[in-house]
């Protein structure tokens, strides 16, 4: 099992670098690195993990993810059957922000973008679906010569320091582990939870993916995500139960079911305490 540290390929003569992704499903694990990565989900769909927040990704979504944030676009199960004909699409810039920390963001014009690099440490998101030319700038990116991109980068940063309906993500700035050992642990133990969210997963089931007690598991499952092991899983759980109510024609206590959970109360007592709406309402919310 390799560590959460992701090694992002860098070019010498370059302060940033541009990736176009195209393949089945988004790279599915729990990872970190110490570039700044903004990512324009161009194609796509699943759940999105940043630091503390777990919510869905889709088509739309410009992320800002800050340096050593752990995150994951994880992509639904659908993607990942040998059958199927969907696609993952994105592209992204990956830069070091003390580069240009130390150039362009050192001048007092651009205070507001040092500002939106400290938000990044939280993670950011604007939709973009009303903001195509934010869209536009971001697809165009991989067919500019360097210093065009430069300068596309700047605007992008620019629209995102200055959209107030941008979205903080994490509740919290994440500190990471000190130890290799919890980096290995903490992706075991989301990448269990989120390929096995539909069955019954105890809480010496985790603890055993981690190789701790099951009170030496809570301790650093708090310590490292400010969450209980329960809270996460319900989290986990409802994102997926949110998707099936408002795609398929399951009923609301099949969805409960499919999910995980076996007892019809206890998914409406959580539904509601994670969205703030019952399951009834949110099918009339999202059918209206």
């Amino acid at each position: 099992m390799k560590p959460l540290l992701f090694k992002v390929p860098t070019i010498d003569d370059r302060s940033f670098r541009i990736e176009q992704d195209r393949m089945p499903h988004f790279y599915g694990h729990l990872h970190f690195h110490p570039e700044v990565q903004l990512t324009l989900i161009q194609e796509g769909e699943g759940t999105l993990i940043v630091g503390d927040k777990i919510d869905r990704f889709a088509p739309g979504d410009v992320l800002m993810l800050g340096p050593n944030l752990p995150h994951v676009l994880r992509s639904d199960p659908d993607y990942y059957q040998p059958e199927s004909t969907r696609q993952s699409v994105a592209v992204s810039v990956l830069f070091r922000p003390e580069q240009l920390e130390a150039g362009v963001l050192n001048l007092p014009e651009t205070l507001h973008l040092r500002q939106l690099l400290t938000e990044s440490q939280h993670g950011v998101r604007l939709r973009s679906s009303d903001n195509p030319a934010l869209t536009s700038q971001l697809e165009n990116l991989p067919g500019q010569r360097p210093f065009d991109q430069l300068l596309t980068l700047l605007h992008v940063l620019d629209e995102l320091a200055t959209q107030p309906d941008r979205e903080v993500l994490s509740v919290t700035a994440y500190v990471q582990p000190q130890r290799p050992d919890d980096h290995r642990r903490l992706e075991r133990v989301f990448s269990y939870i989120l390929e096995q969210y539909h069955t019954q997963i105890t809480l010496d089931d985790v603890a055993n993916i981690a190789s701790l007690t099951p009170g030496a598991f809570c301790r650093f499952f708090r310590q490292h995500t400010r969450k209980t092991f329960s809270t996460l899983l319900n989290e986990v759980r409802i994102e997926h139960a949110c998707r099936h109510l408002r795609e398929s024609k399951q009923s609301i206590s099949q969805t409960a079911y499919v999910c995980g959970f076996t007892n019809l109360s206890n998914f409406n007592r959580q539904f509601k305490t994670i969205t703030g709406l019952s399951p009834s309402d949110y099918i009339r919310r999202y059918n209206s």
